[in-house]
């Protein structure tokens, strides 16, 4: 695989220290996930990122929501926020390969966004059924 095709993308946010409907105005996006962590007063949140066009995706949370998201981290309401992309490898592959154009990649991590890479194995068979 060269080009660049996640099967779903998910921005994470940790270290939340604000209520969720605030959290999601200030986004503009809404929180599929919102949950205690283990420090006092602090919450995972998850807003779930379309994969069908993935480098727009990626173009359009941090147009929406970037400035805000780096002010957050800035002041600490949020501790830490990720981006994470997610493909699939098949069972009976021997490589793969994946690459996020530079002016997406650019885009998100200039607001102190962080990229996360995940790779799960498939199983190749199941898929074509």
């Amino acid at each position: 695989m060269s080009t660049f095709e996640p099967f779903a993308m998910a921005l994470r946010l940790s270290g939340v220290t604000l209520p969720q409907a605030e959290l999601d105005i200030a986004l503009k996006q809404l929180s599929i996930r919102y949950e205690p962590e283990d420090a006092d007063n602090s919450f995972y949140a998850q807003i779930d990122v379309s994969a069908d066009n993935p480098v727009r995706a990626i173009l359009e949370i941090a147009d929406r929501s970037g400035a805000t998201i780096a002010a957050m981290l800035a002041d600490r309401r949020i501790g830490r926020a990720v981006l994470d992309i997610a493909f699939d490898y098949p069972a009976e592959g021997e490589s793969m390969s994946a690459r996020l154009p530079a002016h997406a990649a650019a885009a998100i991590a200039q607001y102190g966004i962080d990229l996360e890479f995940s790779v799960y194995l498939t199983d190749v068979e199941d898929d074509e059924e």
